[in-house]
């Protein structure tokens, strides 16, 4: 699992943008070690660098479940990183309610993680429930005129 001192194939890999490679060494130590939290978050942030944030948000939730006991990633930004690609895949679900259904995994997941209200707001939105809040910095606006 380990590169060289202490630092996975993976996450060298991902470091070095070889995300495609990175994914197959995180896979192969999940093969050898699918009880380590770190090896499915480093799959999954190398799957979100790919663009594949269905498959990634299993990983960010068996990394999330694992970490419970071994406690060695770091949570706030695992929960960031699960939150962002459940957004990403909520807003390409091919239905609004598929959107919205993978919005409401994060609090089965995180019942106490820090995009609760952002979960439920994105829900809303995709239902079309509540305007976006999105508003572009006016000198942005003048430097595109």
């Amino acid at each position: 699992m380990a590169g060289s001192y202490g630092v996975s194939f993976a996450a060298r890999a991902i470091a070095a943008g070889n995300h495609t490679e990175a994914i197959a060494a995180a896979t192969t130590a999940i093969l050898r070690d699918d009880s380590d939290p770190e090896a499915h978050f480093e799959r999954a942030t190398a799957l979100v660098a790919l663009d594949r944030h269905n498959e990634a948000t299993s990983d960010f939730e068996r990394a999330l479940q694992l970490d419970v006991e071994a406690g060695i990633l770091e949570t706030d930004a695992v929960d960031d990183a699960f939150f962002s690609s459940l957004l990403a895949a909520a807003r390409r679900a091919t239905s609004v309610s598929d959107g919205v259904s993978m919005l409401e995994r994060y609090a089965t997941v995180l019942p106490t993680g820090r995009h609760l209200t952002d979960a439920v707001d994105w829900a809303r939105r995709l239902r079309g429930e509540l305007k976006s809040e999105f508003v572009k910095h006016p000198d942005l606006l003048e430097e595109q005129e």
